[in-house]
């Protein structure tokens, strides 16, 4: 067996794959053979392989990258350097180019990967250029051709000087040179699959043929299949197409339809074998309505929409339940404070409350207590292994498939008003005036939430205006709950308004410190009787929500100081990496052609330069387009980075965060409650150290604990029993984030699916083809532009090549047949050179008008003096045909339609001719 694992200047497994000793039209790959975990481990230790997960480019299935998931060790980066500013985590990756170095490794594999040297690297890349570097050469190729052809037309039918200048294309030489390796990779190859993704179940369509590409790369391996098989195409374009005996489907399922969907589970893959086996599961019915798509969405993500198994549900405790008497004895008791909920309206579980009250020398009393869901959630029951596995909650427009049985969700853990809940709370004393925190407390409590508010009710009371007569209140007084006096109304009133105020100072002080917050828009929907969606509107953050937002992010980063101040080597953490830099300097340089100027050195400079922007759809804009930079915020455990600066969380520009907040829809949430509890069980409820959240000083007005610590484990145990092993907490970490990441997805594609269902709707009572929107260009390049539509929160690509070749990508709104004839990019500027001909004129514009001919050569030569300066719209005035001169740049705006597809449900976006806005 080769081993590319064990020397860095080993060749890569190229494309030699061969069988029966014929030789095939085109070498398929020989992979790799997985290695023995020990073996692995060992040149893990030893330095010479790395581990990480593998993710595959879903745009592009020829290119791959392994995120780290361990800081190199110091015989590693003797060899590799340039890896010392790697982050783990992160999406500045390992590149694995071509299916040979990825060695049958899918999305979300744990991997252990090698690092190729220079001339390895050089080879990999000569073979498997990426499709989209191919595609730019061709574009350009073709660009060019279109160039010399307008040029020999004009010189051809014109007779003055300026049909000499190459029009428009004074920046092409005639050849093309071929795209280059990225100077900035760091190039790997897959020596082995260390785990594989927990779900390998995929959606597609099944054929009765092979793919066109296998028939002629692998046609040795397509005669060797022994059986009649069927071929899964998936609808994930990175992941590769599967061999399916045809036995194991049902015959329903057997033809051949684009429209009808299945689901299968990936299989065996061989060493010698270019694609996998796949076992059928279920037919998913034929594509369209919301219920099919919402179930395809569901399946590909991996989402668990099955009922809790019965051993799941023996977990739980028996019904009607009271908090235990040990509990009540042990816990502290804060069920007559001030406590209550601000949450969505429509918000079923809860599991956060807030309480705030004036002290005696002035300062404020903060609490945030969320619900104790580690409490009924216990390491190694088969409820801790199920809420594991599914590791979040995830909400689609509709319905939210939830982490944890309903009865815990919406019931035992969900702090509702009025009944008795278990907590754990963060208490602050805050000064009044700077909302300074000058001492923290830790505790598991009991609480009685007095109300529940919506964000909406909660700015009522910001608004001047009281709580809403018709809300339930109540308050606990001697251990019995009765309805809210006008007094505690008046509590919550007062305590809203003193979390207002005190939220405005953190909030100043926190982007004051360098912090980043790049907003996006999220939409809400109204749904009819039958699921369809009959209004959509941007969701409007509020003051309200703010407030809570604030409290949150002070609560979790007060967690993550304490737990790791008590377990350095054990705490799952939250961190966020710098942007990918690369592409941020090239955003902002694009900014700068287009006259903003934007700092990209910190969040902090990043947040001033945003400050500085005072035109609103601008900033949101420059916002959008610095989103594509920035990188996931991901989970991880503190022993697998060796050097605490890599613990940052850069968009907070804090040095430690975790999340404690939402533990019933977090599995990461819940682990982090028992290393808490763990850190209570030795340290008590108040820890000083040098962390400015965990000052020495202990306020004498924070509760008093009935027992030490407030704890529900002995001491002896706490650490053993709760706390999982570092490379358990590494494996936690990294199924959390494979979770979070696939619930995202899932929920971006739902609410893409009902905002494509609602313009449908919308579109068939208008006379336009589809909804006709502002959009603004948000990126240009030399053979496309992005733009976004600010009220749908949508992005659409424009690419000129098509503009030009096909008359569907345009919609015209008046009486005139629109072609695109040339274009051009300078300076960020894209240039387009229209012709429009009247209806009855022929539908391709084909040259042959002396006025068009003129008009066309007067544009060019204007344009090729235009691109040393600023560019003006120019429309022409002839009656039959017309040239049309369009400058595009960053920021402006431009008329585009949203056309909703049917099948599968999408929303494509076009360019409306003539442009309406300016």
């Amino acid at each position: 067996m080769s081993n590319v694992a064990s020397t860095s200047d080993a060749d890569v497994p190229l494309p030699t794959h061969q069988r029966h000793d014929q030789k095939p039209q085109v070498p398929p790959v020989i992979y790799e053979p997985y290695f023995s975990p020990p073996e692995v481990e060992k040149q893990i230790a030893a330095g010479t392989l790395l581990r990480g997960v593998l993710r595959v480019n879903p745009k592009n299935n020829t290119d791959a990258y392994v995120s780290l998931d361990t800081t190199p060790n110091e015989n590693f980066l003797r060899l590799y350097p340039q890896l010392e500013s790697f982050d783990v985590g992160s999406d500045n990756d390992i590149y694995i180019c071509g299916e040979g170095c990825r060695n049958r490794a899918i999305s979300g594999d744990v991997v252990a990967v090698s690092i190729l040297n220079d001339s390895a690297a050089d080879k990999v890349h000569k073979q498997n250029r990426s499709v989209d570097d191919k595609r730019i050469d061709r574009i350009k190729e073709n660009r060019r051709k279109r160039l010399e052809k307008m040029a020999t037309k004009i010189h051809e039918s014109t007779n003055n000087n300026r049909s000499q200048i190459s029009p428009a294309g004074s920046n092409f030489n005639g050849s093309i040179e071929p795209t280059t390796k990225p100077s900035k990779r760091i190039y790997g190859t897959v020596a082995a699959v260390l785990s594989h993704n927990n779900d390998r179940s995929f959606t597609g369509n099944l054929l009765n043929n092979p793919p066109a590409i296998a028939t002629k790369r692998y046609p040795i391996f397509i005669s060797s299949l022994e059986k009649p098989v069927l071929w899964f195409k998936p609808l994930d374009t990175a992941l590769p197409f599967m061999v399916v005996p045809l036995n194991s489907v049902p015959k329903a399922s057997q033809n051949e339809d684009s429209k009808q969907l299945c689901k299968v589970r990936m299989g065996r893959w061989g060493t010698r074998d270019p694609y996998p086996t796949a076992t059928f599961i279920k037919y998913l019915g034929q594509r369209g309505s919301i219920g099919i798509e919402t179930s395809l969405i569901l399946e590909e993500n991996g989402v668990c929409t099955e009922p809790f198994a019965s051993d799941v549900l023996d977990c739980l405790p028996e019904t009607p339940w009271r908090i235990p008497n040990k509990e009540l004895k042990d816990r502290t008791d804060l069920r007559e404070k001030c406590i209550f909920t601000i949450d969505p309206s429509s918000a079923r579980d809860l599991d956060d409350a807030v309480s705030c009250s004036r002290l005696p020398n002035g300062n404020i009393l903060v609490g945030v207590h969320i619900a104790d869901v580690s409490f009924f959630v216990r390491p190694q029951t088969a409820l801790d292994r199920q809420a594991r596995q599914r590791a979040t909650t995830t909400y689609m427009v509709q319905k939210a498939y939830p982490m944890l049985p309903s009865i815990l969700c919406e019931d035992l853990c969900s702090l509702n008003p009025g009944v008795d809940r278990l907590a754990f709370s963060v208490m602050w004393e805050m000064e009044a005036k700077t909302a300074t925190v000058l001492s923290t407390w830790f505790g598991r409590t009991i609480i009685n939430s007095a109300c529940k508010l919506s964000y909406d009710d909660a700015q009522n009371v910001i608004d001047g205006n009281h709580i809403a007569s018709y809300l339930p209140c109540y308050e606990t007084f001697k251990g019995k709950v009765k309805p809210a006096s006008s007094k505690r109304k008046a509590q919550i009133e007062s305590s809203i308004m003193w979390f207002y105020r005190l939220s405005k100072i953190m909030r100043k002080r926190r982007f004051g410190s360098g912090a980043l917050s790049l907003n996006s828009v999220k939409l809400s929907f109204e749904l009819d009787g039958s699921g369809e969606p009959i209004d959509c509107w941007p969701y409007v953050i509020k003051d309200s929500n703010r407030l809570i937002e604030e409290f949150m992010l002070l609560a979790n980063m007060s967690v993550a100081a304490r737990i790791e101040a008590t377990f350095p080597d054990a705490s799952l953490l939250r961190r966020h990496s710098p942007p990918l830099q690369n592409r941020l300097d090239e955003v902002c340089k694009q900014l700068e052609l287009s006259g903003v100027r934007i700092l990209n050195g910190s969040a902090s400079d990043i947040q001033e330069s945003l400050n500085n922007i005072k035109d609103p759809n601008t900033r949101f804009t420059v916002e959008e387009m610095l989103t594509g930079p920035m990188q996931r915020a991901v989970y991880f455990s503190t022993h697998a980075i060796g050097d605490k600066a890599g613990y940052r969380h850069f968009a907070l520009n804090v040095p430690l965060y975790t999340h404690f907040t939402s533990p019933i829809r977090r599995y990461a949430d819940i682990i982090v409650h028992r290393t808490l509890e763990a850190s209570l069980a030795m340290s008590g409820n108040h820890v000083s150290t040098d962390h400015p959240l965990l000052p020495q000083y202990y306020s004498p007005f924070f509760p008093k604990t009935p027992a030490d610590g407030s704890l529900t484990t002995s001491i002896k145990s706490a650490k053993s029993m709760l706390i999982p092993k570092p490379k358990e907490i590494a494996e936690i970490a990294h199924q959390c984030n494979l979770r979070k990441d696939a619930a995202k997805k899932a929920q971006d594609a739902s609410s893409k699916l009902f905002l494509a269902h609602y313009l449908t709707s919308m579109a068939s009572k208008l006379s336009t083809p589809g909804i006709i929107s502002l959009g603004v260009v948000t990126k240009t390049n030399q053979e496309k532009f992005t733009i976004t539509v600010p009220a749908f929160g949508i992005d659409g690509t424009i690419y000129m090549d098509r503009l030009a070749d096909r008359r569907n990508q345009i919609v015209s709104i008046d009486s005139r047949q629109w072609g695109l004839r040339l274009w051009t990019v300078e300076s960020a500027t894209v240039t387009l050179i229209w012709e429009a001909n009247s209806a009855d004129n022929k539908p391709e514009l084909e040259l042959n008008s002396s006025n068009a001919v003129s008009a066309l050569s007067d544009a060019l030569s204007a344009l090729v003096i235009d691109n040393h300066g600023h560019g003006t719209v120019q429309f022409g005035h002839a009656t039959k045909s017309e040239c049309y001169t369009q400058k595009l740049k960053i920021f402006d705006k431009v008329t585009v339609c949203m056309l909703p597809v049917n099948t599968p449900p999408d929303i494509s976006i076009k360019l409306v001719m003539p442009s309406i806005y300016k």
